[in-house]
């Protein structure tokens, strides 16, 4: 008497599973698609960073194992990168070159099914953005935060268009497992994802007290900054980006911004993007 083979049972149960998955797939594809029909037809992005972390979230939340956050997140990462793909033909400027440390990040990020464009010149992959021939921009920040060409490109108001800082990436194991981060450039302000940190540019003058001046406002309307970097603006003075936790639309944030303004600064947001934990 032959009895069962467990393995093949099993495998069975998967190629089941396998064929059922390929059609909740599909579906979820074609739902995809006709939400890219509405953008289009509304002028909306095609690419939501809140939207796309509250989803991964909330998956993370609700699963229950055997596989961890990081298998849930690389699995829903090209899930969502073939519905982007589905959605628009959608194009990622890349600082640098193909299968440099910026494309692996940009690749971490929007996965496998979106097209990449590389530039050498950040002005040109600004402008990508600014014009819409590209979705969305990556590039690094720098060990040491971002340089002044960057600092001055997000500060410059000559631009065809807005471009805003809507996301960010940690590509860990570099350098000796050190994390690098890089910064996702989107043609607009992200709305609240429940978890956001936002991008500060001010001018300081060079004179004793400025940088105090700046961050004052923050500690006393108990907004917390997370970094500070400064660079030297053609213009004379410092280009100071901040980092501070919260969204930009957020009471204690817009009470500091205004603050900020009644002392004489005038604050431009580069962005509000979803914290990484």
């Amino acid at each position: 008497m032959n009895h069962p083979d467990p393995l093949e049972e099993i495998r069975k149960a998967i190629d089941t599973l396998d064929g059922s998955l390929l059609g909740l797939l599909n579906e979820r594809a074609r739902l995809a698609q006709e939400i890219g029909r509405i953008k289009e037809r509304s002028g909306c992005p095609v690419y939501v960073p809140g939207r796309a972390e509250q989803l991964m979230r909330r998956l993370v939340a609700q699963n229950k194992g055997p596989l961890d956050e990081a298998a849930i997140r690389a699995i829903y990462r090209e899930i969502m990168s073939a519905s982007l793909a589905l959605e628009k033909d959608t194009l990622i400027a890349v600082e640098g070159n193909v299968a440099g440390l910026t494309h692996l990040a940009a690749k971490q990020h929007f996965g496998s099914s979106v097209r990449y464009g590389f530039y050498d010149d950040a002005a040109r992959l600004f402008e990508s953005v600014a014009l819409g021939s590209a979705d969305c921009g990556v590039i690094s920040l720098g060990e040491d935060g971002p340089d002044a060409k960057i600092l001055e490109l997000l500060a410059d108001e000559s631009m065809p268009g807005r471009v805003f800082l809507c996301a960010q990436i940690i590509l860990s194991g570099e350098k000796g497992n050190i994390s690098a981060r890089y910064l996702v450039l989107g043609p607009s302000l992200n709305a609240s994802s429940g978890d956001d940190q936002t991008a500060l540019l001010i001018h300081l003058d060079d004179q004793p007290g400025a940088l105090a001046k700046a961050l004052d406002p923050f500690r006393v309307d108990g907004v917390n900054v997370l970094s500070i970097h400064s660079r030297r603006s053609p213009r004379g003075g410092l280009h100071l980006m901040l980092e501070i936790e919260g969204h930009v639309g957020e009471p204690l944030v817009k009470k500091a911004l205004e603050t900020l303004k009644s002392v004489g600064m005038n604050p431009m947001v580069c962005g509000s993007y979803p914290c990484f934990h």
